[in-house]
């Protein structure tokens, strides 16, 4: 039987052949696609609640949110904004999708008793300013949660004459006696006049994280060894006592408290020392992979004692004490990764909120790490993962940009991209921060080269003795990294006043471009000193510090 090939019979040439077989497939796949592929529409809407975000929501998809509390950290242990800086704040935090802030006043709050009349900063805001915080907190329907530290990190009291003797350890200003008998009615009085001025606060924070030195004193010594108590045991009658006179004089208030120093009790500690019946724990973690030491035992022994369970992550102040620029990639890894562990473990615990933290110091004697202004970014793209949207890492973050008026989203993520240029309040100070990043990063790498190691080391230097021709090679670029620097010590002063008084723009620069600038004009100097000289010496050189001792 013969074969019909009734292409073959088509005399318009091979070129019509393959014409036709093309639009064949494509039909095929078009039939395909309405046939079988094409997704069906959603037959419902679900009701979300409108944050800045959703008018770009079309750029990106979305995973499950975080739908509890999301309260951002301010920590005004250092850098305390102006209080005209909280009427810009505010509005955004709200608008980005927080609904809360966790305020950390340590000194800036204004203490007003006789005991407590030299705590307070002198700087520290008026009550009238309090509240007006709160005031204006409540118009951005933002919560107010004041956290009060009572056992560790208590430097700004501690470091006192007169309250040196409630330390744990006398050289150490960081812990108080937890069995001295001023202690607790110390910390009430501190604890009274906070809730006073927060009348709308519903939750109270007690800190107690990191207490270093415990049971160290005679006297605590002295009541383990009396009663037999272990340090973990001397832990919990000081939350105890503190917790139960708070749910005595603010019945009101939920507290709330740092884990980690019980993160390795055993359950049956915890339950003999009755952690769960006033407080609720907030799980702190700032590394790009939570899950690598917050694992399932822990979450089985809180899922057991704690009905709820709060968390917190971090949207600058943890990646260096000395950092000035935020690492946007670590904190936006923090937050997905704490948005997987809630999603995994959402069935067994009620994660009731997420505290967002903002660290401004280590600690009270610490240096400021990044300002509250240059870590926005962070901070706005952190919220955007808790809320659910997706961004690819690999994609600029344009909504974020377009938030905060910036004109280059490539830029926000790191310095390789340039400048931003954001018109956000405090994005002038971003903008010369970055600069301050690389200038120092170019002077970096002209001390990393061969020929300032090789031709300009301290013996060069002092002796005045090098070649000419690599000094001034090397050295080109200092006269203008020199100009440069002293344009943006003036630009990042201007910015600064907007949001931050003397004091704290004063600090800032002392540690971070005055160092720079002596540093740079001493390499100046250095080099004019050694192309100076157009003959130079026989050796050996003369006032070589080591000949006599060889």
């Amino acid at each position: 039987m013969k074969t019909l090939h009734w292409l073959n019979r088509i005399t318009l040439g091979k070129p019509l052949k393959i014409y036709v077989t093309f639009a064949t497939l494509l039909l095929i796949l078009f039939i395909m696609y309405f046939t079988y592929l094409k997704p069906a529409p959603s037959q419902t809407k679900v009701p979300v609640d409108r944050h800045m975000f959703d008018e770009y929501k079309h750029t990106s998809h979305k995973e499950t949110p975080f739908t509890g509390a999301k309260i951002i950290h301010l920590d005004l242990k250092g850098a305390p904004p102006r209080i005209s800086y909280y009427k810009t704040l505010f509005p955004l935090l709200s608008k980005l999708g927080a609904t809360g802030v966790l305020m950390e006043y340590e000194d800036m709050f204004p203490y007003n008793t006789p005991l407590l009349k030299n705590v307070s900063a002198l700087n520290a805001y008026t009550v009238e300013e309090i509240k007006y915080i709160n005031d204006l907190a409540a118009q951005n329907k933002l919560e107010v949660i004041p956290l009060l530290q009572t056992f560790g990190h208590l430097e700004f009291l501690l470091k006192l004459e007169e309250f040196k003797h409630l330390r744990e350890v006398q050289e150490y200003p960081q812990v108080i006696c937890p069995t001295h008998e001023k202690t607790m009615d110390l910390l009430m009085e501190m604890i009274d006049q906070v809730v006073e001025l927060h009348p709308q606060s519903k939750t109270l924070h007690i800190g107690a994280d990191e207490v270093y030195y415990l049971g160290f004193c005679d006297r605590c010594a002295n009541i383990m060894n009396k009663f037999n108590l272990s340090k973990n045991m001397l832990f919990l009658e000081h939350i105890n006592a503190v917790t139960s006179r708070i749910r005595k004089r603010h019945p009101q208030l939920k507290i709330l408290m740092w884990d980690d120093e019980f993160r390795s009790f055993t359950l049956k500690e915890m339950k003999n020392g009755y952690l769960n019946r006033f407080i609720v724990p907030v799980v702190w973690k700032y590394s790009k992979d939570v899950y690598e030491e917050l694992g399932p035992s822990l979450w089985d022994m809180y899922s057991e004692m704690f009905p709820k369970v709060w968390v917190a992550s971090a949207f600058k102040g943890a990646t260096g004490s000395n950092q000035y620029v935020s690492d946007v990639t670590h904190y936006v890894q923090n937050h997905r990764s704490w948005l997987a562990l809630m999603s995994e473990y959402k069935n067994r615990i009620t994660f009731e909120g997420i505290i967002i933290t903002g660290w401004q110091r280590y600690d009270h004697f610490a240096v400021l790490c990044e300002l509250l202004p240059v870590s926005l970014p962070s901070l706005a793209m952190s919220l955007r993962v808790i809320m659910g949207y997706q961004d690819s890492p690999l994609s600029p973050p344009t909504e974020v940009a377009k938030i905060l008026g910036c004109e280059q989203p490539y830029a926000l993520i790191g310095p390789v991209f340039g400048s931003p240029r954001c018109s956000y309040v405090g994005g002038d100070i971003l903008e010369g921060v970055l600069k301050l990043q690389q200038l120092k990063q170019e002077y970096e790498n002209i001390l990393e080269d061969s020929r300032v190691k090789g031709w300009m080391s301290e013996y060069n230097r002092n002796h005045e003795f090098s070649n000419p021709q690599h000094v001034q090679s090397v050295t080109a670029p200092l006269s203008r990294i020199r100009g440069e620097l002293m344009l943006v010590d003036n630009e990042i002063t201007a910015a600064m006043y907007e949001v931050y008084d003397n004091y704290t723009i004063s600090e800032w620069k002392e540690t971070y471009v005055k160092p720079f600038e002596r540093e740079v004009k001493s390499m100046v100097e250095a080099r004019d000193k050694i192309l100076a000289k157009d003959s130079w010496p026989r050796r050996p050189l003369q006032g070589c510090d080591t000949c006599n001792e060889l």
